[in-house]
C-alpha cells in the first residue's frame, strides 16, 4: 500500500500545525487574559497564528525562544485592544474581577506587567519606587488572586 509523504515534516516550526499543537493552548490562555470573550479570543488566536507563521522568519538558534516572540508578536497585533481595555478600566466600566481585591499599587503593577507587558525596571523608574518594592507588589498581588480564586 502507498503512503503520501509530506513534504514538510510536522515538527518544522515553520508548519501552522506545529505552532497550533505546541502553542495553541498557552497562547489562547494569554489571549483570553487580555479579550476576555472566548469566542474572539479563538478568533484572534487563529489570525495571529497565521500571520505569525507568514510574517516571522526565525533563524535556526532562535528556536528556544519562540514562545517569546509569539507573545511578543500577539503583544503587537493585541496592542489596540489592550489600550482600549485599559482606557475601559480606567473609567470603572468594566467588570474587574479579582482585581478590585488589589490595592491601587498592585492593581497598576499587574496591570502594567501582565496586560501592557512593561518590565520592573521600567515601572521603577516611572513610578519613583526600587525593583525590589515592584517585584514585592506584584507578588502580593499575585498571590491575592490566587487565593481569592482557590489555587
Amino acid at each position: 500500500m502507498l503512503k503520501a509523504v509530506l513534504n514538510v515534516p510536522s515538527a518544522e516550526p515553520k508548519d501552522i500545525r506545529w505552532f497550533y499543537n505546541q502553542y495553541a493552548s498557552m497562547l489562547l490562555g494569554y489571549i483570553n487574559g487580555i479579550v476576555q470573550d472566548h469566542q474572539k479570543s479563538e478568533e484572534h488566536l487563529v489570525t495571529i497564528l497565521s500571520s505569525f507563521v507568514k510574517e516571522v522568519i526565525l533563524q535556526e538558534k532562535s528556536k528556544l525562544n519562540i514562545w517569546m516572540e509569539l507573545r511578543q508578536y500577539t503583544q503587537g497585533k493585541l496592542k489596540l485592544f489592550t489600550a482600549k481595555e485599559h482606557h475601559l478600566k480606567s473609567t470603572g466600566t468594566t467588570n474587574k474581577g479579582n482585581l478590585d481585591l488589589l490595592d491601587d499599587l498592585q492593581r497598576k503593577v499587574f496591570c502594567a506587567v501582565y496586560y501592557h507587558g512593561k518590565s520592573i525596571s521600567y515601572l521603577a523608574e516611572t513610578m519613583h519606587n526600587n525593583e525590589t518594592e515592584i517585584r514585592n507588589q506584584l507578588k502580593l498581588a499575585i498571590d491575592k488572586m490566587r487565593r481569592a480564586s482557590g489555587n
